[in-house]
């Protein structure tokens, strides 16, 4: 049986202003030498321009032929349904017309992994493969446990002589290649609790077709994921919508014309919606700024122009860290602080590798959010804390024997994981709080908890039996300076290649810098893309303990050998003879 769709790349170049699509052509050698075919149909494929972020790759399906048996009737099919065209136009002609009008292809995404197993049974097809993931109907991506199976049936029955599908799985069933060429990952953006940091909600857009800006504003006034949403808030007031169902774009203007209740919002709540707008439409290479209208009236925002441009409301950008973050680490003698002009003390105790007048150096620390106040471990599991200035001291919190993972929240309270207590904790002024993650499997162990920059996600490293894993839960507060009632829930898996995960820091709001090995292999680091799981190698200095990664800032990793190493795209250099990094949290 031939292949019934030919695959097409979209290659932008500044030599290439056009793609011609060829039916059985030749393969394009790597000098991008011409293959010009003597024979066969020739389409016009689509002029690609922005940046490679932008580009895909077109699927141009065939229809059905004569005399196809069942199986090839669901193969052709289930490849021809990665054509977006025409709401899958051809896809839809492996259907009876029954079946392609009850098919609806909005109920989200089966995303399976190689070539399916398909075997016929009387006037039918049943298909197994691999299943990597799901999309869902608002275009959230789910990450599925190592070993999972698509197994699902189709009903066939003769139209006209010709075996046609009458029954058809809801949604659409694609192969993991197929959604990695259909398929980009855009981020809605919601805010904390305080509505002081925004905060990303990854989706899975198709990139086929126009009216990407529009689908973004859409799902955005919908609100957030079912996951998030008890986390997040929104500036959105109730029943604000569009009050024309598309978002333009000229000249590099974004214009959203939103309905006339708008108008009756207070001032903090137009530009909340605003700033939400912005974060959300400036992933567009399009896009350089944002008019935001109400009823047909420009909408009047507390200090912002109109049109807003694309980098307005840096304020509130999701990465949670000020201009000039450092990171930290402990050499044998003190906390020193890495900036990119050197290697200096850690102001206050810390830097002298005192504590409260006594000898007694860190040997495990966080720095909060700020990079005003840091905390640390002594030798005894004694934990202390204090201000990051000229001549601060640093105050007794208590012991803590054997306790691990520590790290600071938003809200400047520190969390640690205990061998006796479990996980806990301490606020800024308080007594340690016990906190369960709940929805964890029995016989689960927390081994570290890593609350994101904005307070509303924490990376959680999970120990069941020997395997531990890295989960993603939500952190639900009753406000954001306050840990009292606070709840942890909801884990769900980012990632399924990684058999052993033993330390996890926060790249960028959306991804996470991962110490950790695949099957037998050693630790390694690896970026963990949390849209939609993918998996990244970094390399790693030899025998690797612990990392510390934050927003645009070469990841930190310390070794068994005692050297602290820099690494970025890869390559890891030496940088001093420290341990513990860490970056502001």
């Amino acid at each position: 049986m031939g292949n019934p769709m030919i695959r097409v790349g979209a290659l932008a170049s500044a030599l290439v202003t056009s793609l011609l699509v060829l039916s059985g052509c030749g393969s394009v050698p790597s000098t991008l030498t011409a293959q010009v075919p003597t024979s066969g149909p020739i389409e016009q494929g689509a002029q690609i321009a922005g940046t490679s972020e932008d580009q895909f790759i077109r699927v141009i399906a065939r229809p059905p032929r004569e005399g196809m048996t069942p199986s090839q009737i669901v193969q052709g099919f289930l490849e021809a349904s990665a054509s977006f065209d025409g709401d899958h136009a051809v896809a839809r002609q492996y259907l009876t017309t029954k079946a392609s009008t009850g098919w609806n292809t909005a109920r989200g995404v089966a995303v399976y992994e190689g070539i399916p197993t398909l075997s016929e049974f009387e006037n039918g097809v049943s298909m197994v493969a691999p299943q990597s993931g799901a999309i869902s109907e608002i275009g959230s991506y789910s990450v599925l446990t190592p070993g999972s199976e698509l197994r699902t049936n189709f009903g066939l029955d003769r139209v006209d002589g010709e075996w046609r599908i009458d029954r058809v799985p809801e949604g659409l069933l694609l192969s993991l290649a197929d959604v990695d060429r259909a398929f980009r990952s855009y981020s809605l953006y919601f805010f904390n609790s305080s509505f002081t940091t925004l905060v990303p909600d990854p989706r899975m857009i198709p990139v086929i077709g126009s009216g990407l800006a529009s689908t973004l504003v859409r799902r955005l006034i919908e609100g957030p994921s079912q996951w998030l949403e008890p986390a997040v808030r929104t500036g959105f007031p109730d029943g604000a919508g569009l009050a024309i169902d598309a978002v333009l774009i000229e000249s590099g203007v974004a214009q959203v014309q939103l309905d006339a209740s708008v108008q009756l919002s207070d001032d903090r709540t137009r530009q909340a919606l605003s700033q939400q707008l912005v974060w959300t439409l400036r992933q567009l290479p399009e896009v350089q700024s944002v008019e935001v209208t109400a009823g047909g009236q420009p909408l009047s925002v507390p200090g912002a122009p109109s049109p807003q441009p694309r980098d307005s409301w840096s304020a509130v950008d999701p990465s949670g860290l000020p201009v000039g973050a450092s990171g930290y680490a402990i050499t044998s003698s003190a906390v020193v602080r890495i900036d990119p002009s050197g290697i200096v003390a850690a102001p206050g105790e810390a830097g002298l590798g005192i504590a409260n007048g006594d000898e007694g150096v860190l040997v495990d620390i966080a720095v909060d959010r700020l990079s005003q106040e840091i905390a640390g471990f002594d030798s005894e599991g004694t934990l202390w804390r204090g201000p990051l200035r000229f001549a601060a001291t640093l105050t007794k919190i208590g012991s803590f024997p054997g306790a691990t993972a520590l790290q600071f929240d938003p809200s400047g309270a520190l969390w640690l994981v205990d061998p006796e207590q479990g996980l806990l904790v301490i606020p800024e002024s308080g007594a340690p709080i016990s906190v369960t993650v709940q929805g964890l499997t029995r016989n689960s162990t927390v081994q570290q908890l890593v609350p994101s920059r904005d307070g509303t996600r924490a990376a959680v490293i999970v120990r069941r039996g020997p395997r531990t894993t890295l989960y993603l839960a939500r952190i639900i507060r009753p406000s954001q300076t306050n840990v009292i009632g606070i709840v942890v829930d909801a884990p769900i898996r980012v990632e399924a290649k990684l058999t052993e995960v033993v330390d996890a820091s926060w790249s960028s709001a959306e991804s996470l810098a991962v110490l950790g090995s695949e099957s037998a292999g050693s630790l390694q680091v690896y970026e963990v893309d949390l849209a939609r799981g993918q998996v990244l190698a970094q390399g790693a200095p030899e025998a690797p303990v612990a990392i510390a990664a934050a927003p645009g800032l070469p990841t930190l990793t310390s070794a068994a050998d005692g050297i602290l190493y820099e690494g970025s795209s890869g390559a890891w250099s030496q940088v001093l003879n420290a341990t513990s990094p860490a970056y502001p949290g």
